[in-house]
Parts: C-alpha cells; sequence; structure tokens
C-alpha cells in the first residue's frame, strides 16, 4: 500500500492517538513498519499498550477494507494528509503534539498568507457580535486569513463576516469534517467548504465531545500567526488558544472591555499579561502591516441602515424627548429598567412607556429583564 493509505488506517483507529501514534513510529520505523508489527513487539513494555490497543492494530490490518473506505472518504469530498505528506501545514507540523493526520473539505490556508485566529465567547454580548464582524470583515479585505472555530458566538460570527467580505476562512472543527457542530451553522459549515475549508485531525463520523475542543484550540492557534480574543470569560476555551498561542510562539491581541463585565475579563486579563490592545480594526492592521483596507461593506451596509431608519424616523416616527433622553444612556450592553431609571432620570412609568416604543421602532431589543440599543437613531 501507498504511505497516505497506513497513515489513514492508523487515523481511523479509535483509540489510538497521536501520543501512541508517535511511540509507534519511533519504535517500528515507518507506517508500513507499524502495519507489519508483530504481536510480540506489541507486547514490548516501552510502547505502553493496552490489550484492546494491541487487538484493535492486529484485527484492523484488511489492505482490501482500507483502500475502499479511503475511496469512499475521497467521493465525499474529503482529503487526508498525514504528517510527512508534502501539503501538510507546515505551521501545523512542528508544534507541540502536531496531528499526525488531518481531515480536510475545502481548500487549505496558503502558507505565505498572513493568518489571524478570532475566538470569543459562545453567548457573547451585541458589542463583542459587532466588533468580531468588524474586525473579521476589515481584515478579510486586507487579504488575511481568518481562522477559528465555527463555534457558535464570536467565531461564527467573524467567519461569517470574512465571507461576506469576500475573504478565505478556516474552521477547525473538535468533530468530523463530515458533521457540522453546531447545527446553527449550518450555512457558515456549506460556505466554508466552497469558500475556505474545514479541518479536523478526527476522522470523519466521529461526533462532537466536550473534551475534544480544548485539544482542538492547538490547531487553531498553530494555524494563525496572530490569535485575537475578541470576549471571553476568567475561564474559557478562548483563553486555552491564547495560552497555546502564545507557548507556540504567536502573538495575541485581545479587546478591551469593562472591568465590570464578566465577558470582558478574560480579555482584560491577557492586556494586563502583555498581549496587545485591539482599538479598532484599522489600528490592529497598521500594527502588523497587513496594508491597506479596500471599501468597508459591512460599514457601508451600516451606514445604510442608519439612514434608512433616520428617514424612516423623519417621515412617521420622531423621537420623543423622553425618547432621546433614554437612548442616549443605552449602549450595545444589556441594562435593567432599574439602571435606565437612575441613567436617564425619568421614572418607571416613563420608561416603560418609552421601551415600547423605541422597541416598535426597531431601535432597541428586549434580552431577558433587560433592554439594548440595536441601532442608532
Amino acid at each position: 500500500m501507498e504511505e497516505i493509505l497506513y497513515a489513514y488506517w492508523l487515523s481511523n483507529l479509535d483509540g489510538i492517538g497521536n501520543k501512541t501514534v508517535r511511540t509507534l513510529r519511533e519504535y517500528a520505523g515507518s507506517l508500513e513498519d507499524i502495519w507489519n508489527i508483530t504481536p510480540k513487539e506489541l507486547d514490548d513494555a516501552s510502547l505502553g499498550l493496552t490489550q484492546p490497543m494491541k487487538n484493535l492494530i492486529l484485527t484492523s490490518r484488511d489492505e482490501s477494507a482500507v483502500k475502499r473506505s479511503f475511496e469512499d472518504m475521497l467521493k465525499t469530498g474529503i482529503s487526508f494528509y498525514h504528517i510527512d505528506h508534502p501539503e501538510y501545514p507546515p505551521k501545523l507540523k512542528y508544534i507541540y503534539d502536531p496531528p499526525q493526520g488531518i481531515y480536510v473539505k475545502g481548500r487549505l490556508p496558503d502558507p505565505g498568507a498572513l493568518s489571524i485566529a478570532i475566538v470569543g465567547a459562545r453567548n457573547c454580548s451585541e458589542y463583542g457580535k459587532m466588533m468580531a464582524a468588524k474586525i473579521a470583515s476589515a481584515l478579510a479585505r486586507a487579504g488575511v486569513q481568518i481562522i477559528s472555530g465555527m463555534a457558535r458566538g464570536i467565531d461564527g460570527i467573524a467567519q461569517e463576516a470574512a465571507l461576506d467580505a469576500g475573504g478565505y476562512t478556516c474552521g477547525v472543527l473538535g468533530c468530523g469534517v463530515d458533521i457540522c457542530y453546531p447545527e446553527e451553522n449550518r450555512r457558515i459549515y456549506d460556505r466554508l467548504i466552497t469558500s475556505g475549508c474545514l479541518i479536523s485531525e478526527y476522522h470523519p463520523g466521529v461526533p462532537a465531545k466536550s473534551g475534544q475542543f480544548p485539544l482542538r484550540n492547538r490547531i487553531i492557534s498553530a494555524l494563525s500567526d496572530i490569535v485575537t480574543v475578541i470576549e471571553a470569560r476568567e475561564r474559557s476555551g478562548s483563553l486555552i488558544t491564547a495560552d497555546q498561542a502564545l507557548e507556540q510562539g504567536r502573538d495575541v491581541y485581545a479587546l478591551p472591555g469593562r472591568v465590570c463585565d464578566a465577558l470582558s475579563q478574560g480579555c482584560n486579563r491577557l492586556i494586563r499579561q502583555g498581549a496587545g490592545i485591539i482599538l479598532s480594526p484599522d489600528d490592529l492592521l497598521k500594527e502588523i502591516g497587513a496594508g491597506f483596507i479596500r471599501d468597508d461593506p459591512y460599514e457601508d451596509t451600516q451606514t445604510k441602515k442608519a439612514e434608512a431608519v433616520q428617514l424612516s424616523l423623519s417621515a412617521s416616527c420622531l423621537l420623543s424627548d423622553d425618547e432621546k433622553r433614554l437612548l442616549s444612556v443605552m449602549d450595545y450592553t444589556p441594562k435593567s429598567v432599574d439602571e435606565l431609571c437612575t441613567g436617564s432620570g425619568l421614572d418607571t412609568a416613563r420608561i416603560y412607556g418609552c421601551l415600547m416604543q423605541l422597541s416598535l421602532k426597531g431601535l432597541i431589543a428586549q434580552k431577558g429583564s433587560r433592554y439594548i440599543l440595536t441601532k442608532q437613531p
């Protein structure tokens, strides 16, 4: 068999991970030698193999079955690259614990182009959503490749914004590349296959499991030259990605936030520890020297929306003085009625009246018992 088939065989053995494959390669000498290893050699204590692992290696060596499985995989549009394959990403090859093989749908990132990871909270704020989209859009239009995990929240928002800007983005999954997780990001998943790529070290059919996501984070940071964190709690997967980026020698940038916001605690801690500060997309691009930004379709869209809202307001729904007063203390951070009363000086009855009118005008939205600004009048 060809070397790629031996690698594919090993990568499809559930329970035989990267460390075990490396140990076997060091012991046997080549992938073909692992295929031909004897039961006696597998008993060598230095390999640290359990009996189920030995049995799996010995009983799975069916050449025709391996070839058939590989060909079936290729028919679904999935490619496989082992660590010695010439197209295996060079940025990934030399990290600690590199995947011995990766499965890919789409086009691998260009190793010669600047790549920036954008990661952050799943349950992000409106402010986080807005900044993730603006930063990803600006970077994509400057020719930067966006790397992320296609998770709900910041990851998915950033990747969709990059695609909308006509850029390239790569999603690193914690499951097989034939599985869309989370399902709510199906549209992004489908677009990545045609306009970017999906990567996983897990073979097709492997479902998403919580323990697999921290492991995939090292791949996100490895494929990137810079890692940016948009919003993160004090303990989060995004901080794991940032820590791994630092271990891999990558630069880390974080979006600052208010010290009282739980979603900003992780970012603020990174900045305190020396991470770069993201003040704006333009500022980040100037600092990393990524070139000039083309016209921003995100900004154009927002401007047109704002103009449309203003025309609508001028024509049929002019703001009252109380509504203007209330809007002046609202932003993209959810606020309670008590906070709005304190900030605006309006009583509760007037606040509720304004909230109803502003909601009907599409300027604010309710999030649970709190209210946020959705459009600037």
